[in-house]
C-alpha cells in the first residue's frame, strides 16, 4: 500500500518538472482524477487549455474542469467552466447536463430547468432530462407539465425506474397515496437497494397514516444511507404524529447536523405546536 501511495504522489507532482505538452497535461489530469486530487486535476486541465487554447478537444476539457471544480467545492469556477465550454459547443448535452446538475445542487432551480429544457430541444428523447425537468415542475406545483414529462419518459421506456419514481412522486403530491405506494412497491421489487425508493414510499405511508409501514421503510433507508438527512426528517414526522415530540426533536437535530435546513426543521416543530 505504501508503494501505491508513493506512485500516486509522484503522478500528482507539478507537471512542469517533467512534461509540458497538451496531451501530457491531459494524462496528468486523468491521473489526478483517479487519485481524487481535484486541485491537481484542475491545475493540469488549466495548463492543457493554456498550452493549446484552440485545440478542438477543449470543450471536453472544460466539462472535465467544471466537474473537478465542483468536486472541490469551487462552484462559481465550475459554473464558469461549464459556461465557457458551452460557448465552444452550445449544443453539448454533456455540458448542459453537468451545468444543470450543478444549478440544482446550489438551488438555482430555474436555471437548471432552462438547461434541461435546452437538452430536450436538442434531443426530445433524453430520458434523464425528462425525469429531472419533471421533478422540477413537480416541485413548482405544475402537475400538468410534470405528468406530461413523466408520461413521455414512460412512453419512451416503459421499464424506466426513474419514470416510475417520477410518476409515484406525482401521485403522492396529488394525494393518491395508495396508488403511489403501489408504484413505489413495483419499482422496489427490481431495485431493492435503492434508498430513495424507500424514502418515497415511507413518505406516502406517512401521509396515508400507515405509521408502522413507514417505520419499516425508514429503517431500511437508514440502513442503506445513514447520512441522508431526509430520512431523519421523515422519522421525526412520524414521531410528531404519535406525540413523541422529544424524540422527534432529536431526529430533527440530527437532520440539521447532516445538512438539512435549520429553519425548515424549526418550522416543522412550530407547525406541530399550532395543531
Amino acid at each position: 500500500m505504501k508503494k501505491i501511495g508513493i506512485i500516486v504522489l509522484i503522478l500528482c507532482l507539478p507537471l512542469g518538472l517533467w512534461a509540458q505538452s497538451y496531451y501530457q497535461w491531459v494524462e496528468k489530469a486523468d491521473s489526478c482524477i483517479k487519485a481524487k486530487d481535484w486541485l491537481g486535476a484542475e491545475h493540469a486541465l488549466l495548463s492543457a487549455l493554456r498550452t493549446e487554447p484552440a485545440n478542438g478537444q477543449n470543450s471536453l476539457l472544460m466539462s472535465n474542469l467544471g466537474t473537478v471544480q465542483r468536486y472541490a467545492g469551487k462552484y462559481n469556477e465550475a459554473l464558469k467552466s461549464y459556461s465557457n465550454g458551452l460557448l465552444m459547443t452550445p449544443n453539448s448535452v454533456t455540458l448542459l447536463r453537468n451545468r444543470a446538475a450543478l444549478y440544482s445542487e446550489i438551488d438555482s432551480i430555474d436555471l437548471a430547468y432552462n438547461d434541461y429544457s435546452q437538452i430536450l430541444m436538442i434531443d426530445d428523447t433524453d430520458e434523464d432530462a425528462l425525469y429531472q425537468r419533471g421533478l422540477i415542475e413537480l416541485g413548482r406545483g405544475d402537475t400538468v407539465s410534470s405528468r406530461a414529462d413523466f408520461e413521455r419518459l414512460l412512453k419512451l421506456n416503459p421499464a424506466s425506474a426513474n419514470g416510475r419514481i417520477g410518476f409515484a412522486s406525482l401521485l403522492k403530491v396529488m394525494g393518491y397515496y395508495p396508488e403511489a405506494i403501489e408504484v413505489y412497491s413495483q419499482v422496489i421489487k427490481f431495485n431493492p437497494e435503492k434508498e430513495i425508493l424507500y424514502v418515497g414510499r415511507a413518505e406516502a405511508y406517512l401521509f396515508a397514516g400507515q405509521y408502522a409501514k413507514a417505520d419499516k421503510d425508514i429503517e431500511k433507508a437508514m440502513e442503506l444511507d445513514p447520512d441522508d438527512p431526509v430520512v431523519y426528517v421523515l422519522r421525526a414526522l412520524g414521531k410528531l404524529a404519535r406525540y413523541e415530540r422529544e424524540s422527534a426533536k432529536a431526529d430533527l437535530k440530527r437532520a440539521v447536523e447532516l445538512g438539512y435546513d435549520r429553519q425548515a426543521a424549526e418550522r416543522l416543530l412550530q407547525e406541530d405546536d399550532e395543531k
